[in-house]
């Protein structure tokens, strides 16, 4: 099941950047509540924000599957403080029954994951820095769902990530909202 939601993990931030790449010009994303999906959040006091261009989120959500199989995941990109072909990206990947009004514990003993991701250096896997709560004791968080239905997700999170191969290495996550609007 980890290296299923690696894969996922990777997946979604791939189609993130695609969608970051696929416009020459980017318009401020607001606080991101007039974005279809969107992540915003502070990580370690600075401000991550879902990038928008020409009034499109760089962000995918996604409901597969349904119970104890589902498979809830948004990913956003937000390339406002980096470079040319460089990106921050948050993951909300939620697996399992998902209500609304429910409060889920995150941790590495968990199915589900949030992620942190800086990319540099030209957008390929093999350039991420990831801190997470997959791994590492102490990678801990919660997720609460405040609405969902068949077309959309929405809710509020936290998390400390830490670094698959240096535990000792993390980004504290606060403030974070998400609003996922289902791409199938």
């Amino acid at each position: 099941m980890k290296n299923l939601k690696k894969f996922g993990f990777v997946a979604f931030a791939a189609m993130a950047l695609v969608l970051s790449a696929c416009s020459g010009s980017d318009d401020d994303g607001g606080s991101g509540s007039s974005l279809a999906t969107y992540i915003n959040a502070k990580v370690d006091g600075v401000q991550f924000k879902t990038t928008s261009f020409n009034g499109q989120s760089a962000g995918i959500a996604t409901k597969q599957g349904s119970g104890d199989q589902q498979l809830i995941a948004i990913s956003c990109t937000d390339a406002s403080a980096v470079g040319d072909m460089e990106f921050n990206g948050m993951q909300v990947i939620l697996i399992g029954q998902v209500a609304a009004g429910q409060t889920y514990q995150i941790s590495p003993t968990s199915q589900s994951i949030l992620a942190y991701t800086i990319n540099t250096n030209g957008g390929g896997s093999n350039n991420n820095t990831e801190w997470d709560t997959d791994n590492c004791d102490g990678a801990t968080g919660t997720v609460t769902v405040t609405s969902l239905s068949d077309t959309k997700i929405e809710g509020t999170f936290s998390f400390t990530g830490k670094k698959e191969n240096d535990c000792s290495s993390q980004k504290v996550v606060t403030n974070g909202s998400f609003r996922g609007t289902f791409a199938n």
